[in-house]
């Protein structure tokens, strides 16, 4: 079994949470950790690139997230230009089909920022048939997928865990963060990135 896949298997798979008041508040500070420190992991892989083009769920699926918020102020801070690329319909969970981010609303993304340092999706793993992969195959800005069950005040989109796991392991995504805790990360981290690693963990194409 490869190793992305057996990680996906042990990580924690939560499902879509339905907040009462006082659970919403709990779940503040891990959203903004996670915003954080995927902020600061993406301007590592944009590298000299300044611009950074997030896909967003659309308005169906609620307000802008405490996550991507957090993402967004953190980038800034770091000197990179967010982007508003894409609000996405990502599906009904409620109703039979995929949930996630349609291989046409990427790829439309894709072929208007191919400058960018980076694509990031809060709309969850892309749901790629074949054909799409080979598209995918050839040069792009690296791709970083959230796929979380919650994202603070709105749920997240988790998606399916093999799909992602391939996507990563054909190296067609760079990046991804999931639920379940790192047991990696030392003490040395600063406050958002314990809280971070207490939450959630990243999962990386192998170079």
């Amino acid at each position: 079994m490869k190793p992305i896949l057996s990680c996906l298997f042990v990580a924690l798979t939560s499902s879509l949470v339905g907040c009462r008041p006082a659970a919403s508040k709990a779940l503040l500070q891990p959203s903004e950790a996670l915003g954080t420190v995927l902020a600061r992991e993406t301007a590592r892989l944009a590298g000299p690139k300044k611009t950074v083009a997030i896909i967003s769920p659309d308005a169906s699926w609620g307000p802008t997230s405490t996550a991507e918020t957090a993402f967004v102020a953190e980038l800034k801070r770091a000197g990179l230009k967010p982007l508003a690329a894409r609000a996405a319909n990502v599906g009904d969970p409620m109703r039979s089909g995929e949930v996630g981010l349609r291989a046409a609303d990427l790829f439309e993304v894709l072929d208007k920022f191919k400058d960018a340092g980076a694509v990031v999706s809060f709309a969850g793993t892309p749901l790629l048939k074949p054909a799409d992969r080979a598209r995918l195959a050839t040069d792009h800005p690296p791709i970083v997928v959230v796929a979380t069950a919650s994202l603070g005040t709105v749920p997240g989109v988790p998606g399916d865990r093999m799909q992602l796991a391939t996507l990563l392991d054909a190296k067609l995504v760079r990046m991804a963060v999931i639920d379940g805790q790192d047991p990696s990360v030392g003490p040395g981290q600063d406050s958002a990135g314990q809280e971070f690693s207490s939450k959630y963990r990243i999962l990386r194409a192998a170079d």
